[in-house]
């Protein structure tokens, strides 16, 4: 059961990552300095709600797993997953703080940001496809293993 909830963790947070992408990422460049501002104050808000919920139960996940099996898999992932929240912790969210603070808005900014979230996306990706291999290998949950 923890493989399919880690499964539906990741899948969450590739369309999370990717809606940030290809979406709200590209449509900040067309803000004013204001409107932007006012945009972090709002819509950032309600993204982070996701974020509050899909993160910690993607680390939890994660880390249930490598406690029932160490493998390759389980270490790899929580290594990868710990070197996400780094990144965001320490790269990501020091750039938003700047927007948020009314520092800085440039498209530098907003470039540099968006090129981390790839790597995310790159990251989590690997992960989804690692997971769903591992996951049908576990479970009885798909069709043709019966």
């Amino acid at each position: 059961m923890i493989d399919i909830l880690r499964l539906m963790f990741e899948f969450s947070a590739v369309i999370v990552f990717c809606l940030l992408q290809f979406i709200i990422y590209p449509s900040l460049t067309y803000y004013s300095r204001e409107e932007l501002l006012k945009w972090y104050h709002t819509g950032r808000d309600r993204i982070f709600l996701f974020a509050l919920i899909l993160a910690p139960g993607h680390l939890i996940t994660s880390v249930l797993q490598l406690i029932d099996r160490q493998n390759s898999y389980t270490i790899i992932s929580i290594l990868v997953i710990l070197f996400m929240w780094i990144q965001h912790i320490t790269i990501i969210e020091p750039k938003h703080g700047k927007i948020i603070a009314g520092l800085d808005s440039s498209e530098s900014i907003k470039k540099f940001i968006s090129k981390q979230n790839l790597i995310r996306i790159i990251l989590v990706s690997f992960l989804l496809g690692w997971t769903i291999y591992n996951t049908s290998k576990s479970t009885t949950m798909w069709l043709g293993n019966n």
